[in-house]
């Protein structure tokens, strides 16, 4: 495995037994990171809609199309996009994860709010960020198919012993997504960029989102992606080059996309990181599939296919918006696949109690499987905490 150029500050910020998330290689001998890069060719396509402005991942059905609406809906063509606020920013902001807690997010669909945590990267006072989580027709099929989109049927599900096992072409994407005037604020903010609407829409991928019953310009900030290829998932974040801070406490980990691979940490915190210049090989993944050059601004941040890595350390990866931002969760304390790993339900289709709060630290590491007691996994899949409470 490569050695990681990590600077001391950095190392100080993290736990004791921690290690960083960075690229391994899947069962065939392909490298994660390659893979991620792949996926985001994949998902970044035009979606190919004349009429409307939109990529591949937009076209899936979002939180509200399978577990909140009336039964599950896969959108239309030109369905307006309708983000939400953060699960774990609503949960972390309530101080209470309790299975019948009603939740901003479920209450005021179709909303953006300020992050559980503004400080990071100086995020402007009144800003907000639109959280918006979306599942391909794989996952879709399968979750209807089997009712795992009610309290009832979940419910159902662990009286019938079902082992929740999604496709292997399952995938599910999470972006986090920013006003464009907040954008402009918040550049001029943390980093002195002083840029026009217009810029922003050169350097950023732009839509369209309800913000009420208003249409308003957001920007891509932040996105995650997980997809089945094995069985506890591959798991990608990516941030946008000007993201204050976004290599901070772990550094950027990026064995196939970026010309330097290894991005250390940097004191003090929320600096701009850079333009992570790519390498010819990523720029032949995006050209070739044809997608927009705007998605040569993003970067990966990390990938991550293991609880743990060689060494037998936690391995880490989280996101400076939608898990430190968003969620006021610390980086140091963030890994995709442990959080995932306790996605369950209980006898009665309650969603399994998130027991890692400002109260109680997100877990690290292998699964405690004495937490699951009680429960079955949804293999991997928490977009069940948005079914409205009974």
């Amino acid at each position: 495995m490569k050695r990681l150029a990590v600077g001391l500050c950095a190392l100080a910020l993290l736990p004791a037994g921690s290690a960083l998330a960075q690229g391994l290689p899947m069962p065939w001998g392909q490298s994660s990171d390659m893979l991620a890069w792949q996926t985001l060719a994949q998902l970044m396509a035009p979606a190919g809609n004349p009429t409307a402005h939109t990529v591949e991942f937009e076209t899936w059905a979002s939180d509200k199309d399978l577990y909140q609406s009336a039964k599950p809906h896969w959108p239309l063509p030109g369905e307006p996009k309708e983000l939400q606020m953060s699960s774990l920013g609503s949960f972390e902001a309530m101080g209470d994860l309790h299975a019948n807690t009603p939740r901003p997010d479920v209450i005021s669909p179709n909303t953006c709010g300020p992050p559980a945590n503004g400080n990071p990267g100086k995020f402007p006072v009144g800003a907000c960020i639109g959280e918006e989580v979306r599942r391909n027709f794989a996952s879709y099929q399968y979750i209807v198919s089997n009712g795992l989109y009610s309290q009832a049927g979940l419910a159902q599900a662990f009286k019938n012993k079902l082992k929740v096992d999604l496709p292997a072409d399952a995938v599910a994407f999470k972006g986090d997504w920013v006003k464009v005037t907040d954008l402009i604020a918040w550049l001029k903010r943390s980093e002195g960029l002083t840029v026009t609407a217009d810029e922003v829409r050169k350097q950023y991928y732009v839509n369209t989102a309800l913000q009420g019953n208003v249409r308003t310009e957001f920007a891509l900030v932040s996105f995650h992606f997980s997809t089945k290829q094995i069985k506890d998932w591959v798991w990608a974040d990516f941030e946008h080059k000007w993201n204050p801070g976004r290599c901070d406490t772990i550094g950027c980990h990026d064995t196939f996309g970026a010309k330097e691979q290894d991005v250390a940490a940097r004191e003090p915190a929320n600096q701009n990181y850079g333009e992570c210049a790519k390498t010819p090989r990523v720029l032949a993944v995006l050209n070739n599939a044809g997608i927009d050059p705007v998605w040569q601004n993003y970067c990966l941040k990390g990938s991550e296919i293991t609880f743990l890595q060689k060494d037998g350390k936690p391995s880490l990866l989280g996101d400076s918006v939608i898990e430190r931002m968003n969620a006021n969760n610390p980086i140091a304390r963030s890994s995709c696949i442990t959080c995932h790993g306790y996605a369950s339900f209980d006898k009665d289709g309650n969603f399994g109690l998130i027991f890692f709060t400002a109260k109680a630290p997100q877990p690290i590491g292998n699964l405690n499987m004495a937490k699951l007691k009680g429960y079955s996994q949804n293999d991997f899949l928490w977009g069940i905490v948005k079914i409205p409470p009974k």
